[in-house]
């Protein structure tokens, strides 16, 4: 059965009379008539009962008109659906977020209230390839190609504000390495990257804790549960009523690079790239707030 023949039935069906429905469809009659006779023996059933001067449904003619409406009128709409699908599709952004979450949420916030048509997909996966912008980070370079970096961060060590340390101007990592550590999971780049600062002062962590979630984090530094390490734009800034100190760490340097990395062979979206030129100007002008904020302190 072809959908051919299902539409040629139809028609056949809407003028009960064989040369006429032939004239419509801008075909010859002996065409329209084998095309019929072949559906018929396909369902072994008669569709039309032939009578002078034309042709009549038949009750099996009939129902299959009535089942058939349906179907074709899904059909009808299916080229405007999948258009829309194609649309919305070309309107995604698809990102791969493996670090500076919070920063890339409220720049996805700014970057809708001015394009509401634009979607994004986020998923933070270190295997997926299916992205058009990838965020991640690694241990500061000085060396390093600055076409991807989005922005340098400096870290704080995070203290409670009922500790010895909450007193100090700056601190030496070092002196802390036998307080008990909060950080996050290692499945995200920042563990790893922290745990590096650690090693490059001299000892590896006493780890207490782990999260997935930063405000985790600050809730149990706030408790005065252990240390932690705080980056400077892509966290939020410590409130007034956290328990908790954020202290310049003198040395080591703990610095990270913020990486975005597009994915040309994934995406020729033209939104991808209005947003990723978005982005690094939202970090910039995050940056520029944090550091006029700290200038007002």
């Amino acid at each position: 059965m072809e959908l051919q023949q299902l539409q040629y039935f139809l028609v056949a069906a809407k003028y009960e009379h064989i040369t006429k429905a032939a004239n419509s469809l801008h075909i010859a009659q002996p065409a329209l008539s084998q095309s019929i006779k072949r559906l018929e023996a396909e369902l072994g059933v008669k569709l039309f009962d032939r009578k002078k001067g034309g042709i009549a449904l038949s009750d099996s003619g009939k129902l299959l008109v009535e089942e058939l409406k349906p179907i074709m009128k899904s059909l009808d709409s299916l080229p405007k659906k999948l258009a829309e699908t194609a649309g919305r599709q070309n309107r995604t952004i698809h990102l791969n977020v493996l670090a500076a979450s919070i920063l890339v949420t409220n720049s996805i916030i700014a970057y809708k209230a001015k394009h509401p048509e634009v979607n994004f997909q986020f998923v933070q996966s270190q295997s997926s390839m299916d992205y058009d912008l990838c965020i991640t980070a690694m241990l500061h370079r000085r060396n390093r190609s600055t076409n991807q970096i989005m922005l340098e961060e400096d870290f704080f060590l995070a203290v409670p504000a009922s500790s010895k340390y909450a007193a100090y101007k700056e601190i030496d990592l070092a002196e802390v390495s036998e307080e008990g550590f909060i950080v996050m999971a290692d499945t995200r780049p920042i563990r790893n990257i922290c745990d590096q600062f650690c090693l490059e002062a001299g000892f590896a962590p006493d780890i207490v804790f782990e999260s997935m979630n930063f405000e985790a984090v600050r809730s149990l530094i706030s408790a005065g549960l252990g240390v932690g390490f705080w980056p400077e734009y892509s966290w939020e800034s410590a409130n007034p009523s956290d328990k908790m100190v954020l202290l310049p760490i003198r040395s080591p340097e703990c610095k990270r690079d913020i990486i975005i990395t597009y994915n040309q062979q994934f995406s020729d979206n033209p939104f991808v790239k209005d947003y990723y030129d978005f982005l690094i100007d939202f970090a910039m002008d995050c940056k520029a707030r944090h550091q006029k904020s700290r200038a007002r302190g």
